[in-house]
């Protein structure tokens, strides 16, 4: 008779359980969802991993304004420039996962640093990808003092003068340089690199004739080669530039591996952050790349729109990783 009692005596206290159990998983599986309700109630933050004036920093300053009406708070843009972008990419991995830090990259930091350089974090897993913003080509171009009107008669020149021609760099296992040991390994050229710790101080030696090649996204070198102190030859691209409609591209020159080499660019948050949340802020990005003054600065960079899914995004990146794996490979960049 105990042994009942105790049975039933235990009943509602199994119950009890049971239901408490039961409302503790409800309250935890509605948690994400209210946390994206109340999302943000504070500024945002989206780091950059170059210094300003690029287009890795131009891109999230055109969105700043648009994403913070969108989203009912600020929007500021911090610049943590060096290592190529992977301090940035390693702070952002390390924040807090709750959306309030964000990370805008270019396509190196994210697919190409991983084998070139050795890195405290992967950027592929390590972190939750939100979106592509935008995509763009590059243009590679040498200084007119160079006795060469063509890429191909660069190459042939090249190969007359041996040690004589160099490019310029910005940044030891950057996606500028292996796209450019990349290029060097399918033409032929007979040229070395000269690095740099940026985009800025590349270019004065650069129109200096101490280098003479390199590859730029278009804003770039648009106003040099407006001016003829550059001189264009080979668009990084599946079309040729509209403004520079007598430059090949790389798939007409017989190296179509080149097309996937394009500049995009993304937003990041770190490994954790809430799907919700992700989802809120890949809406506000779609939103905000259709809004006119926004495709007027991104015609301005030269850069199309993309706008995609986390999904498509991340699919992307996975490809890119691979490939990318294989280019720094047949390139011998891979880190030791």
């Amino acid at each position: 008779m105990k042994r009942k009692t105790s049975i039933a005596g235990g009943l509602p206290l199994l119950r009890r359980t049971v239901v408490a159990l039961g409302v503790g998983l409800a309250a935890a599986s509605l948690a994400p969802l209210a946390l994206a309700q109340d999302y943000p109630n504070r500024p945002i933050k989206i780091v950059v991993g170059f210094a300003a004036g690029g287009l890795t920093d131009g891109l999230p300053r055109l969105l700043s304004q648009p994403l913070g009406e969108i989203l009912g708070q600020s929007v500021v843009v911090e610049n943590r420039a060096g290592a190529a972008g992977s301090i940035a990419t390693a702070h952002v991995a390390g924040a807090k996962p709750d959306g309030y830090t964000l990370l805008a990259s270019g396509v190196g930091n994210i697919v190409v640093l991983p084998h070139t350089t050795t890195m405290s974090i992967n950027p592929v897993t390590d972190l939750e990808h939100i979106t592509m913003t935008g995509e763009g080509d590059q243009i590679v171009s040498i200084h007119p003092a160079v006795p060469a009107k063509t890429f191909q008669e660069f190459v042939a020149l090249s190969k007359e003068k041996p040690g004589t021609l160099f490019y310029g760099s910005a940044g030891v296992g950057g996606n500028m340089h292996l796209y450019l040991e990349y290029l060097r390994s399918l033409s032929g050229a007979d040229i070395d690199a000269v690095q740099y710790k940026g985009g800025s101080d590349l270019m004065p030696d650069f129109l200096a004739n101490r280098v003479q090649m390199s590859l730029n996204a278009p804003p770039v070198v648009e106003g040099y080669i407006k001016d003829g102190k550059l001189r264009p030859v080979l668009i990084f691209g599946r079309e040729r530039n509209p403004k520079m409609p007598d430059v090949p591209t790389v798939r007409e020159l017989g190296m179509p591996e080149l097309e996937a080499a394009s500049n995009w660019f993304g937003l990041h948050a770190p490994k954790g952050t809430p799907e919700p949340i992700i989802r809120k802020i890949n809406a506000a990005v779609v939103e905000a790349l259709q809004r006119p003054e926004v495709q007027e600065g991104l015609r301005t960079m030269s850069v199309r729109a993309v706008g995609d899914s986390p999904e498509s995004f991340r699919a992307r990146i996975e490809k890119d990783y691979v490939d990318f794996g294989e280019v720094a490979k047949s390139a011998n960049m891979l880190a030791k």
